[in-house]
C-alpha cells in the first residue's frame, strides 16, 4: 500500500462534504494530509509508478466535489504549515491559512497582503488562481514558488518564470505549489490593521458568510460585474434543488442543507445559457469541479 508507513493522517472513505466550504462531496476512497513536503512527494511518486489517481486540495474553499467521491488519493496539504519571516518577506508553505498570514503581516506593519485578510483558503491555491480582492490580488506579492510537476520534478521558479492575470496563473494544471516566498513594504500598522478590519466589515455585510459556499462563482467580466448581470437575469434567490442563487451576494451560490454537487453544476450552467442569452456575455466559473476519475492536476483553495 502506497501510504504504509508514511507518517501523518490516513483515512478511507472519507466524506468529502468535509474538506468543502460548499460542505458538498460524496466519500473519498483515501485521504492524506502530509506533514512535510517530502511526504508529499513521496506519495506522488508512489501514485505515478501504480498508476493510481491523485490529487491536491487546500482548505477547499474554491471546489465542488462529485457527489458519487472519488477514487484514489486525496492529498490534503492543511497541515504543511511551514513559515520563515525574513526581511520584509516570508517563506510559506502551501498549506498555510491566506488570512492568518494576511493578519500577521499586518500586525508587523507590513503592506502587501491586505486585500487578502477575508480570504477562506490556502496560500497555495491562492497563489494558483492569483486570488484577489478589495483592489489587489498574489500576482504583487509573489517572489519565487516551489513547485511539484508531473513528471515528478521539483522546480523553484522565479516570479518572472510564469504568467499570472486575473484568476489565473500559467501553472495551473502542470504543477502543485509546495511553498511560496513573497515580498512587502513597510507601511503603517494602524492604517493596515484598521483597513482590513473594514474590508472584513464589508465582506460579512455583502457576502452569505454563514451559509456553505465556494466564494463567488462567475469571473467578472471586463468591464462588469458577473454578480450584477446574474441579479438583472432575474437569478437572484432562485433555486435548483439544494443549491441556491445568494439573496445577498448574487456571484453566491449557496448549499441551503442538501445540495448537491449536480444541483450546484446545473444552476451554473442554466445562468451561464441564461446570461448569454440576455447579454451576450459567456460567464467563466472561478470554482473548479472535481469529477470522478480526474487525474489531472488540480489546486484548489
Amino acid at each position: 500500500m502506497i501510504l504504509d508507513g508514511m507518517p501523518g493522517r490516513v483515512e478511507k472513505n472519507y466524506p468529502l462534504y468535509l474538506l468543502s466550504t460548499w460542505k458538498i462531496g460524496g466519500p473519498a476512497e483515501t485521504v492524506y494530509w502530509p506533514e512535510t513536503v517530502e511526504d508529499l512527494s513521496s506519495v506522488w511518486h508512489r501514485a505515478q509508478e501504480e498508476g493510481i489517481p491523485v490529487r491536491l486540495i487546500g482548505k477547499g474553499s474554491n471546489v465542488l466535489f462529485p457527489d458519487g467521491g472519488l477514487p484514489g488519493i486525496t492529498l490534503v496539504t492543511t497541515a504543511l504549515r511551514g513559515i520563515c519571516w525574513g526581511d520584509y518577506t516570508v517563506k510559506v508553505e502551501a498549506g498555510y491559512t491566506l488570512a492568518r498570514l494576511a493578519q500577521e503581516a499586518g500586525e508587523r506593519g507590513w503592506s502587501g497582503l491586505g486585500f487578502a485578510r477575508g480570504i477562506p483558503g490556502s496560500v497555495g491555491g491562492a497563489v494558483m488562481m492569483n486570488a484577489g480582492a478589495h483592489g489587489g490580488e498574489m500576482a504583487s506579492s509573489i517572489l519565487r514558488v516551489k513547485t511539484l510537476w508531473a513528471d515528478g520534478s521539483i522546480k523553484q521558479l522565479e516570479r518572472t518564470d510564469f504568467d499570472l492575470g486575473y484568476r489565473y496563473c500559467s501553472l495551473r494544471g502542470q504543477a502543485w505549489i509546495l511553498e511560496v516566498e513573497l515580498k512587502f513594504q513597510p507601511g503603517d500598522r494602524n492604517q493596515i490593521l484598521q483597513t482590513m478590519k473594514e474590508n472584513l466589515s464589508k465582506r460579512k455585510a455583502n457576502q452569505p458568510l454563514q451559509e456553505p459556499n465556494a466564494g463567488s462563482v462567475f469571473r467578472n467580466p471586463p468591464g462588469d460585474s458577473a454578480g450584477r448581470l446574474i441579479e438583472a437575469a432575474g437569478w437572484k434567490g432562485k433555486s435548483i434543488g439544494g443549491a441556491k442563487v445568494s439573496e445577498k451576494h448574487a456571484n453566491f451560490i449557496v448549499n441551503t442543507g442538501e445540495a448537491k454537487s449536480e444541483d450546484v453544476l446545473a444552476l451554473i450552467q442554466t445562468i451561464i445559457s441564461d446570461v448569454q442569452d440576455k447579454y451576450g456575455i459567456t460567464l467563466q466559473t472561478e470554482v473548479e469541479s472535481i469529477l470522478t476519475g480526474n487525474r489531472g492536476i488540480k489546486e484548489d483553495r
